[in-house]
Formats: structure tokens, C-alpha cells, sequence
């Protein structure tokens, strides 16, 4: 009995088998079949095609034609000179760029308080004098040599009457919004009432303003002579300077 009931098993299972198969080679082929398919159909027999005129484009319509392509150029990786300019070199501070012309004629006018100490007194007298030298860039900062002429006149006090000549030469450190100066010189006084010839070292400190061709300065100098006099001491302690000056 149970060889029996599985002879049909497995008939029953070929029988489905069967089926599925072929079924499934119906289903192919039937989903490459195409509707209205003619098989003696071939291409290379039909006529050819009119083909269209060439359409002559208004002159305002060129973009719509093919252009040539663009020829390929090479890339160029030289370095360019930095532009000559105030706002370039402001921009620039700490680089090595140069203005246009380095080498200047300088000329200026000046004034300021010269304090004394004349016997065992403190007291002031006004400075007057005129500025002839020399100014050059270097890079951004700059050096100058000049000298200064002029005299010194007392103020409702006992000083002597002086003239006065320096020869001085000072470095400008430019800090992007004015010069800081700072130098030395070598200067003398020749005192009028007294006959009597003083000279020496002085130190040049104070601040520059360039404007163009133009500068103005603040500054101090700091002289180191003394006279001695009919047993009376006569010394310039500092002077304090305003001045403008011009660069032909």
C-alpha cells in the first residue's frame, strides 16, 4: 500500500512539473513578441528621406551656431611686481617693496623751547631755526641728514642770547601710521653777551608724520654741553621741537 501512494506521489509531482514548464516557455515567448511584426521587413529597402534645407540664422541669432573651441592656454605662474602705491605699501608693512623715487632734497623750518639752567635757575628761551639735508627711503623707512641754523632768544629772563648750529643724522622707523625717529648730532652755541663758543654731542628722539611730500615732526633733542662763565654755569638741558619739513 504505501509503495502504492508513493508511485502517485510522485507522479502527481511530475505531472506538475510538467505543467510549469511548459508554461513557462509560453510566457517567453510571448514576451518577446511584438505586435503588427512583420518578419520580411528590411530597412536598407526603404527610400531615402528628404532631407531638410539649411536654415540661414539672422545675424542676431549666432550664439545658436557652433563656435570654434577655445584655444588652451597655458597657465602662467610668474610672480608680478607689487603695484607702486601708498595704499599697496600700507597694506604691505614689513615687506620689501620701494617707492617710486628714493633720493629727496630737504628743506624745513622749525621752532621750539630750549630750557636752561643759568644760575641755578630754570629758564626758557624760544628756538628759531632753518633746515637744509639730505632724505632717503629704504623700504618703508627712512634716513635723513641735516643740519639746522638759527638763534635762541630769551624770554623775560637772564639768558644769554645764543646762535646755534647741528649738524644731526637721524633713522625713521615706520610704524604704518607716523615715523618714530631717533638719532644723533653734534651741536654748538655761540653766546652773543659772553663771547664764548659751547659745542657737543646731542640725541634726537621724537615722531614724524609723513604727508606726501611733507612731513611734520614733534621731537625733543637732548644737548651735552656746558660753559662756565664769570663763575656762572650755563647749560642746555633739552629743547623741545615742532617742525615742518619738505622733500624737493
Amino acid at each position: 500500500m504505501a509503495q502504492i501512494m508513493e508511485y502517485a506521489i510522485n507522479k502527481i509531482i511530475f505531472f506538475i512539473s510538467i505543467i510549469l514548464a511548459s508554461s513557462s516557455l509560453d510566457a517567453r515567448g510571448n514576451y518577446y513578441r511584438l505586435d503588427d511584426y512583420d518578419a520580411n521587413y528590411n530597412k536598407l529597402q526603404d527610400p531615402p528621406l528628404n532631407q531638410e534645407p539649411q536654415k540661414q540664422l539672422h545675424p542676431s541669432s549666432i550664439y545658436k551656431q557652433q563656435r570654434p573651441t577655445g584655444i588652451q592656454k597655458e597657465p602662467d605662474y610668474s610672480r608680478r611686481e607689487i603695484a607702486k602705491n601708498n595704499q599697496a605699501a600700507n597694506r604691505l608693512v614689513g615687506y620689501q617693496i620701494n617707492p617710486a623715487r628714493l633720493d629727496y632734497f630737504l628743506l624745513g623750518i622749525g621752532g621750539g623751547i630750549d630750557i636752561y639752567a643759568y644760575d641755578e635757575k630754570r629758564q626758557i628761551s624760544l628756538d628759531l631755526y632753518a633746515k637744509l639735508g639730505y632724505f632717503r627711503y629704504i623700504n618703508l623707512n627712512a634716513i635723513r641728514i641735516y643740519a639746522n641754523l638759527g638763534g635762541r632768544i630769551p624770554l623775560a629772563n637772564s639768558n644769554p642770547r645764543t646762535l646755534s648750529f647741528s649738524g644731526n643724522i637721524d633713522f625713521l622707523l615706520n610704524l604704518k601710521i607716523f615715523h618714530i625717529y631717533a638719532g644723533l648730532g653734534y651741536g654748538s652755541e655761540y653766546y652773543t653777551s659772553q663771547k664764548f663758543f659751547s659745542q657737543g654731542l646731542n640725541i634726537n628722539l621724537g615722531l614724524s608724520k609723513q604727508l606726501g611730500r611733507g612731513s611734520i615732526d614733534v621731537g625733543l633733542a637732548i644737548p651735552f654741553y656746558t660753559i662756565y662763565t664769570k663763575d656762572v654755569i650755563i647749560k642746555n638741558n633739552i629743547i623741545f621741537l615742532l617742525e615742518y619739513s619738505y622733500k624737493i
